[in-house]
């Protein structure tokens, strides 16, 4: 199946830590590692370091490391829809709080801005929690 959408997720670490977010206005809204679209004629590692500043609010100072490149098969509404998602890996260094709000100003979806609640969780609880698949490349962590 061709994709229909090129998406980039990001595996931010930090002491042992993967940040997550949820988002507080929609609790049915499963639990996501920050991630978005690669648009038309943009470059995947352009559209990787663009998309974690939006949605998290942090510059990294450190290098996006590519993981793994996987296609996400999922049916909404009846449809076969299929993400190719490019997988990063991010470091974060230095004092970073436990938890912190962030609006994503520009959703893929075209309304509004959306509230993210970002917070740290243990690779294992990651695991278990994450929502649409989103923990696939976590082994890949080590």
């Amino acid at each position: 199946m061709k994709p229909n959408a090129l998406k980039v997720l990001f595996y931010a670490t930090w002491r042992d830590r993967l940040l997550v977010f949820d988002e507080p206005d929609f609790p049915e809204v499963e639990l996501q590692v920050p991630g978005g679209t690669v648009e038309a004629g943009e470059d995947v590692g352009a559209a990787a370091l663009r998309e974690f500043s939006e949605e998290t609010g942090i510059l990294p100072a450190t290098r996006l490391a590519p993981l793994a490149v996987h296609d996400y098969r999922f049916s909404k509404d009846g449809t076969e829809t299929c993400h190719r998602r490019h997988y990063f890996h991010i470091p974060l260094e230095g004092k970073r709080p436990a938890t912190w709000l962030h609006q994503e100003m520009t959703p893929f979806s075209g309304g509004g801005p959306i509230l993210f609640r970002f917070f740290w969780l243990s690779f294992d609880n990651a695991r278990k929690r994450l929502g649409y698949g989103m923990e696939h490349g976590l082994p890949l962590l080590g």
